[in-house]
């Protein structure tokens, strides 16, 4: 394929040609860190799964390897290598993935003793048929997450809950299907395998890696969570689950979730719960349910432990079901900067990886102006730089930045005193983004301190926004002119602001 680079981010990882979507199996093995990834290498636009692999050695720079499975058997023909998670296990590295037809989907095992080339074992491993229960359906039954907790092996997985009549219904449909006539997504959808049926999440067990039992499901206690999440209507995906700071976390990607206020806003979300996991039942017991992140392009987001004990955060920066400006490019596919987790306060704290400092260049920085108007600091410019802000809204009705400015693009970043509300709009910045939503262009989020602090990645085609030391965070893809647009100013509208500091480095990753 021939493709065009102009959008490409210069320090976030990103598929060189094709498609990706979905993080999968971060892990470090053999020196290095892996991140693998859904991928259909032979056209921009979603097809039959691949799982893509990058190296790293600081999850910074990342370096695309060989393709690390490629759906080449039966049981995987119709929708591919679908998403799943890595872990090591004697010496070797596996990864458990979920093998996928329009009516079926079954978890299965690689695993590698180089990291780099894999073998299957006899698969498929998991059938949700086998698992005598009938809560699980076979067609929704994806995104395996496989941790060890003593001598026990774990696999969260997400699904739809069935009544026995629902299960009845997609046995009697796959038994009466021709068998020489390959089922249609058409012939799924028109079927009613979920009358009764809502999205959760599933525990299973294992004491040897191969022979798996059902333990139940995760969702089932409603105290202090809304009743939306119980009847969601569509899969909990891509789940994660680990204990950070004394705190379990539960982590899932909702597809379908109604916006509740200003949040949840995009077709599908990412949340995190706080809670604690009964390994015995299945039960999660939450505390609350939160947005990991309030902007456009933020889904499906995996964890890991590094080698010194820090979790670290991916997720695809895009979301489904949009317009995708580098389509015509010859490829779709942009990831997060990986993101420290904390836990304080009875909040989920992120803040990008502190590795990316080494990449630091150029430093300016400026301190104590007083703003009424519009403002340009001199050397404060640039779409591959990294930006601290301290500010403070004091009579002004508005205030905050505009980034990527050129002629008539910008992208707005601003605190609306009368409304309390932070506001991330890129509606102004270049080609528009066409989604389901009712809007894709402006997130707006409430915030009633009137003093921010921001930490802003610019790269290129990419904006993240890390807001009060990480406690809330805003992501968003912006396509407008790579080359001029280049340009950053402060504002403040009826009234003034204080720019207590401002930082600005470049951030130079070299190919």
């Amino acid at each position: 394929m021939n493709v065009n680079k102009k959008y490409m981010p210069t320090y976030h990882a990103h598929v060189s040609s094709g498609w990706s979507n979905d993080p999968n199996g971060l892990i470090y093995f053999n020196g290095k860190y892996h991140m693998f990834f859904q991928h259909y290498p032979h056209k921009a636009k979603w097809g039959i799964m691949h799982w893509g692999h990058f190296i790293s050695d600081d999850l910074i720079k990342w370096e695309e390897a060989p393709v690390a499975l490629v759906p080449d058997q039966e049981y995987e023909r119709q929708c591919g290598c679908c998403s799943g998670t890595a872990i090591e296990r004697d010496g070797k590295l596996y990864l458990m993935y979920t093998a996928a037809q329009m009516d079926l989907q079954r978890q299965c095992i690689a695993y590698s003793e180089d990291g780099i080339h894999f073998s299957k074992l006899d698969n498929p491993l998991i059938d949700a048929r086998n698992l005598n229960t009938s809560d699980i359906s076979p067609k929704d039954f994806r995104d395996p997450k496989v941790f060890k907790k003593d001598d026990t092996y774990y696999c969260i997985a997400g699904t739809r809950m069935m009544s026995e009549e629902d299960y009845q219904n997609y046995i009697d449909f796959v038994s009466n299907q021709n068998e020489n006539k390959e089922i249609t997504i058409d012939d799924v959808a028109s079927t009613n395998f979920y009358a009764h049926g809502y999205g959760n999440l599933v525990l299973l067990k294992s004491d040897d890696f191969n022979n798996w039992e059902y333990v139940g499901p995760l969702l089932t206690k409603q105290e202090n969570i809304q009743e939306a999440f119980y009847r969601l209507n569509g899969v909990y995906e891509c789940p994660d689950y680990f204990e950070v700071d004394g705190q379990e976390l539960l982590l899932a990607s909702p597809q379908n979730l109604l916006q509740i206020g200003y949040r949840f806003q995009n077709l599908h979300s990412c949340v995190y719960i706080p809670g604690h996991l009964d390994f015995t039942t299945g039960d999660f017991h939450p505390e609350y349910i939160e947005e990991i992140d309030s902007g456009f392009d933020f889904y499906a987001p995996q964890c890991m432990k590094m080698t010194d004990g820090r979790y670290v955060m991916i997720a695809w920066k895009e979301m489904w079901d949009r317009t995708y400006p580098t389509e015509s490019d010859n490829w779709i596919g942009t990831y997060t900067l990986p993101r420290e987790l904390s836990y304080k306060d009875g909040q989920l704290i992120q803040i990008p990886i502190r590795e990316l400092e080494n990449y630091r260049q150029n430093e300016v920085v400026a301190k104590g102006m007083i703003l009424n108007g519009e403002l340009r600091l001199e050397g404060v410019e640039g779409n591959k730089i990294e930006l601290e802000v301290d500010m403070e809204i004091t009579t002004a009705s508005r205030a905050g930045i505009k980034l990527f400015k050129h002629g008539d693009h910008e992208v707005f970043i601003y605190y609306d005193q009368k409304e309390q509300l932070f506001v991330f709009d890129r509606s102004c910045s270049g080609i528009e983004i066409g989604g389901r939503e009712i809007d894709t262009n402006i997130r707006k989020m409430p915030w009633e301190n009137k003093r921010i602090q921001l930490r802003m990645f610019l790269d290129v085609s990419s904006l993240e926004i890390f807001i009060d030391g990480g406690k809330k965070t805003m992501t968003g893809n912006i396509y407008g002119d790579p080359i001029k647009d280049t340009g950053v100013e402060f504002f403040s509208e009826d009234g003034e602001c204080i720019i207590h500091s401002v930082k600005k480095y470049d951030i130079v990753v070299e190919a």
